[in-house]
């Protein structure tokens, strides 16, 4: 009896101290994290911030791979691409130009190639929404090098990288002469002044940066020559974070480049990495006064099916002086190839053309950015808070946006401290939860009202793992 007495005994307590275990646990508090901006120090080097943007090359739908694929011209691009484009209201974007387009042998300029009508649809469609281009020109036809051509070009036919030396003076005037095709200088009709920047070839790719000395030297002639020295920039090296410091140290290249531009792709975790890679460009590029462009990035492993490091790389590098990034790229299987299918924000034919979670973190901090901004300096844009990164922008005239994501899994308090930035009324906030559905059924992330300033202070809640955009709503205008 007394063994049983004391195993019953034994099991009471066991299932009264099971039922106090199950009983739920309150939940911790939300943290609350202050960010106070400091108006008087902005971060971008050399100038102002330019803003996010992308690699364009949805007009390589004309291409004879990519139509035997099931690519519907041009209604797709009517359908699908344009739209969304608009919807992104990006300030710049990055193409891939194929001379073979315009110029397959040295006999002449072909003008009206459907390369070339699908390249000046999507140009009309970026001077629309005022979206500045940058034209890499990216593969060269065999007759213009004796180098061994690859197959490299967006038909998959040989193709070559950059001009050798004894074709290096009809490399710059090719390039200038498409110049003043789309402005219109040679009474095309045609008139592209969004063209705004050129550069090449796409990543160095074992060329010595030495070899870019006289053909940027002949085309920066040609391009004053051309009366196109103030409206069109010069950009380079178009390569990785190493080439670029090595071209950067090249003798008399540095006069030959408007600005600096790099590549970056990293597999997570990717942020101490890629802060340590910006913070070196800085150190080496910020005295020349030149701006640093990154024109190429993405996250190796889960590329742009998954949106979580969109965020990082775009508040890192705003907050590192970069004056503008480039996510690759805007759709999938622009060459069809089997290594680049999978980079774009939305996927193509055999997918229905269907949005990916990156094409919303993208379009909501590209469609909101100041006008003319600047980068400010703030608490948490260097020693990063824990589990918060944060981005300031503003315009000159009031806009603003704010780039806020809390990287933590419990939810955070934000109180920013605006520091007496002068900003108009009307702020939105745009959000994207995880544990939330996508607005799958429009391409814009919905506005949401928010509760007004606090004497300058901004204060919300940002759910685990969210991203959130406090932006000033665009003005209306009413004709009288």
């Amino acid at each position: 009896m007394f063994r049983s007495y004391s195993l019953r005994h034994a099991l009471i307590f066991l299932l009264c101290l099971s039922a106090l275990c199950v009983q739920p646990i309150q939940a911790r508090p939300t943290r609350t994290i202050s960010v106070q901006v400091n108006p008087a120090q902005t971060l971008t080097l050399g100038g102002g911030f330019v803003g996010l943007g992308a690699q364009d090359d949805s007009n390589l739908l004309w291409s004879e791979p990519n139509r035997a694929s099931g690519a519907h011209v041009p209604a797709d691009i009517t359908t699908y691409v344009n739209p969304r484009l608009r919807a992104l209201a990006m300030p710049f974007v990055r193409k891939f130009i194929d001379v073979s387009w315009f110029a397959p042998t040295a006999d002449g300029y072909n003008w009206d190639s459907p390369a070339m009508r699908a390249l000046y649809d999507n140009l009309t469609v970026h001077r629309i929404a005022g979206t500045r281009v940058m034209l890499t020109i990216w593969s060269l036809p065999p007759w213009l090098s004796a180098d061994p051509a690859l197959d490299k070009d967006s038909e998959l036919r040989p193709a070559i990288p950059f001009p050798d030396v004894a074709h290096e003076e009809r490399w710059a005037t090719l390039v200038v002469d498409l110049l003043r095709h789309l402005y219109g200088l040679d009474g095309s009709g045609i008139s592209f002044t969004n063209v705004a920047y050129v550069g090449g070839p796409n990543e160095l790719a074992g060329i010595d940066p030495s070899r870019l000395l006289r053909p940027f030297g002949l085309l920066r002639q040609q391009i004053g020559r051309a009366g196109l020295a103030h409206r069109v920039a010069v950009f380079g090296p178009d390569s990785f974070v190493e080439e670029l410091l090595i071209a950067h140290n090249t003798p008399n290249l540095d006069p030959l480049l408007d600005l600096y531009d790099f590549h970056y792709y990293a597999a997570a975790p990717l942020e101490s990495g890629f802060i340590a890679a910006v913070d070196r460009l800085a150190s080496v590029i910020g005295p020349s006064g030149k701006q640093i462009w990154l024109t190429e990035f993405g996250e190796l492993t889960a590329k742009n099916d998954d949106w979580r490091s969109l965020p990082l790389f775009a508040i890192d590098g705003i907050n590192h002086g970069l004056a503008a990034l480039a996510v690759w790229n805007v759709q999938d299987q622009i060459y069809n190839t089997k290594n680049m299918p999978a980079w774009g924000l939305w996927g193509v034919y055999d997918s229905g053309y269907a949005l990916k979670p990156a094409y919303y973190v993208w379009q909501m901090m590209a469609a909101h950015l100041p006008a003319a901004a600047a980068a400010y300096a703030h608490s948490c844009d260097h020693e990063q808070c824990p589990g918060l990164r944060v981005a300031v922008l503003a315009g000159a005239d009031g806009d603003l946006e704010v780039i806020a994501y809390n990287v933590a899994d419990t939810p955070v308090h934000l109180a920013l401290n605006l520091g007496g930035l002068r900003i108009r009324s009307g702020l939105g906030r745009y959000v994207l939860d995880p544990k939330a559905p996508l607005p799958t059924t429009a391409l814009s992330v919905p506005r949401m009202p928010i509760p007004a300033l606090d004497h300058g202070v901004l204060h919300d809640t940002l759910p685990p793992g969210a991203l959130l955009v406090y932006a000033t709503d665009q003005p209306a205008y009413w004709a009288s």
